[in-house]
């Protein structure tokens, strides 16, 4: 997986951030609204990323 694109930087420091957000909710607490929507864009981002097809270099 490259990084090339702004896109793809954004995603790496939302899957890095989030997990932080929810270690954070244990001495901050925050509302489950906001919990929520960090598991959603946290799930999105990852099925983008890992649920893409793998280039094969040619197309057919």
């Amino acid at each position: 997986m490259g990084w090339k694109t702004f896109n793809d930087r954004i995603a790496l420091v939302l899957v890095l951030l989030i997990p932080v957000l929810w270690i954070v909710n244990t001495w901050i607490q925050m509302p489950g609204e906001v919990l929520g929507a960090t598991i959603a864009s946290w799930t999105l981002v990852l099925q983008y990323y890992f649920r893409k097809k793998p280039d094969t270099g040619g197309s057919k």
